[in-house]
């Protein structure tokens, strides 16, 4: 059950959406009506702003969470819509709490919690995921960002208990089989539409305005030979660039509708590891070898076959975990209570 006084106060600044890295701890455990910690020289240290069953969020774990993304607003907002996107933060920022209390709540009461070897397991793989492999350049990050190693570890330890909780009530639970894959295969082939492509080397023999082509011609012909007889393409291409008769050689990647059409039809026609013919376009002659070719306009659906079931678990477990979040909280108390004074708006204040 949800209870809320009436008349809520609009939040100002510092309560705002949840730090990226996660949860903060909970730093106060009073009961429903508690009233706030002392104010000294009218300034509130802090206050209980909801009760999620036997356990209080506080006006810190607000302030905690919300300060990276209250500074990346305050960084790109101003006016009206810096207002509206600190109302629309902070109300995010209390939903998420409350759910993630609630799942901390279950995962510790079925032993799920986990020990400090696996903590500083994910904390070692989080240095490394940022090139920060010492602890220095890791607080350094850290404090960049507004955090603090000590913030950071309680988070990664409720996200792998909450992980760990999922993973046994939501995601046990989804079996995807083989002709669910194929139904949204032939049901989305619009997705898996595709371009062809073609992997080639090229070689041109350019033919100057006004000079007779015949010889040149002629010597693309002779590079045909060689590499027909055996010799690399590579490298008569690179003898053919050094004697100045002709450039190119390297592989590249084209695509159906970028070529001028007789050498598209080359590259397209010429089977896997075959050389073209000469190919006279406007900047002289042209010769193609085809590496490989992908031609169907619809990727296979043995190629689409795990993005498909990647998707398609997704959008289950997404669905699934919010039935089951929604499901857990109609059994919980949940109290938001009514805010007090305001917090400040600036986060670049003292």
């Amino acid at each position: 059950m949800i209870a809320r006084r009436p008349d809520r106060h609009r939040w100002i600044a510092a309560a705002l959406l949840g730090m990226v890295w996660g949860a903060a701890p909970v730093l106060a455990q009073a009961p429903p009506g508690s009233p706030p910690k002392a104010e000294i020289g009218g300034m509130l240290l802090d206050r209980v702003v909801a009760v999620v069953n036997d356990e209080a969020v506080t006006l810190s774990e607000i302030q905690e969470e919300g300060q990276p993304v209250v500074r990346k607003i305050f960084q790109d907002f101003v006016g009206p819509e810096r207002d509206r996107r600190l109302e629309e933060a902070e109300k995010r920022l209390m939903e998420d709490l409350i759910s993630r209390r609630l799942m901390y709540q279950v995962a510790k009461r079925e032993g799920m919690l986990p020990s400090a070897a696996e903590v500083n397991g994910a904390l070692e793989d989080l240095k490394r995921n940022n090139n920060a492999p010492d602890e220095a350049q890791f607080r350094a990050l850290l404090k960049a960002e507004g955090l603090t190693v000590e913030q950071v570890r309680r988070s990664v330890g409720e996200r792998l208990a909450i992980g760990r909780l999922l993973a046994r009530q939501v995601r046990s639970t989804i079996i995807i089989g083989e002709d669910e894959l194929t139904k949204s295969y032939e049901a989305n082939q619009e997705k898996y539409q595709r371009n062809p492509t073609a992997e080639i080397r090229h070689m041109l023999f350019p033919v100057p305005p006004g000079e007779d082509e015949a010889p040149i011609r002629a010597r693309a012909e002779a590079a045909r030979a060689r590499i027909v007889a055996g010799e690399d393409f590579t490298r008569v291409a690179e003898q053919v660039a050094a004697s100045g008769e002709g450039q190119g050689g390297d592989p590249m990647t084209v695509h159906r509708g970028e070529l001028a059409p007789e050498i598209e039809a080359a590259a397209f026609g010429t089977p896997a590891g075959g050389v073209s013919p000469p190919i006279r376009a406007a900047a002289g002659w042209h010769l193609i070898q085809v590496e490989r070719v992908q031609a169907e306009r619809m990727a296979p659906f043995a190629e689409v076959r795990d993005a498909i079931r990647d998707q398609l678990f997704q959008e289950k477990f997404e669905a699934k975990r919010k039935d089951w979040l929604a499901n857990l909280r109609t059994k919980s108390f949940i109290q938001i209570l009514e805010q007090g004074p305001t917090l400040r708006a600036d986060p670049k204040q003292p």
